[in-house]
């Protein structure tokens, strides 16, 4: 992990992005699998992506990404990751479209204009997913990427994010032939808080192990 991550990384556990508890946090994993024990730590972005300073180094690790890919359009799943996509469409200038939160939910709307992407757009465009986190199923990739192929545009093989949390995510979506791009990996934050002293030895062989036993359970 380079300086700038390790910057990152620091602003993550200043702001409280990564909780742990002893009782646990239970995920969609725990739906499918009510046997799999509670995660022990839970990873939340959106305090931090408030902060101006944050989002614009976050900004400015993805924007040369998304450079060298060269999609026509960016496309933001609401509402975490918001402020870092409209970050990164500012710095690229390239413009940016937002899959309705209800579309990644599977409800259509039923008032106003019936449509499940806010923004300009033409069928045909190349679009590029932006998210805050891929834990396990990657389900809210998955729907994202079914409402723009519905839509008429054409889904980039690429998704980027800021932290893969490593629990199966990324191999999920290889199987659809989707490449995860991810910022930081969510083993590499505990390895840098531990060798800080900002977490105990306790919390991050939990996080670890829960993390092992996610995946496993993630790609049956």
């Amino acid at each position: 992990m380079n300086k700038k991550l390790q910057k990152i990384a620091l602003d993550f556990y200043r702001l409280k992005a990564v909780k742990f508890s002893k009782k646990g946090f239970k995920f969609n994993l725990h739906t499918k699998y009510p046997k799999v024990p509670p995660s022990p730590n839970y990873l939340n972005l959106r305090d931090v992506f408030r902060d101006p300073k944050i989002r614009k180094n976050i900004a400015s690790q993805i924007a040369p990404i998304v450079k060298k890919l060269k999609p026509d359009i960016l496309v933001d799943l609401p509402q975490s990751i918001s402020p870092i996509t409209t970050t990164v469409s500012d710095m690229t200038k390239i413009p940016m479209i937002s899959v309705r939160s209800e579309a990644l939910k599977g409800i259509k709307k039923n008032h106003g204009v019936k449509q499940s992407i806010n923004g300009v757009f033409r069928k045909g465009q190349k679009v590029l997913i932006i998210d805050d986190v891929v834990s396990s199923h990657a389900f809210t990739k998955i729907k994202a990427i079914e409402v723009l192929k519905e839509s008429g545009l054409k889904v980039m093989s690429e998704i980027i994010v800021v932290v893969d949390r490593e629990e199966g995510g990324k191999e999920n979506l290889k199987k659809l032939k989707y490449t995860l791009i991810s910022i930081l990996e969510f083993r590499d934050i505990l390895n840098f808080f531990l060798s800080r002293k900002l977490i105990t030895n306790q919390d991050y062989e939990k996080s670890i192990e829960y993390g092992k036993f996610a995946k496993v359970h993630a790609l049956k």
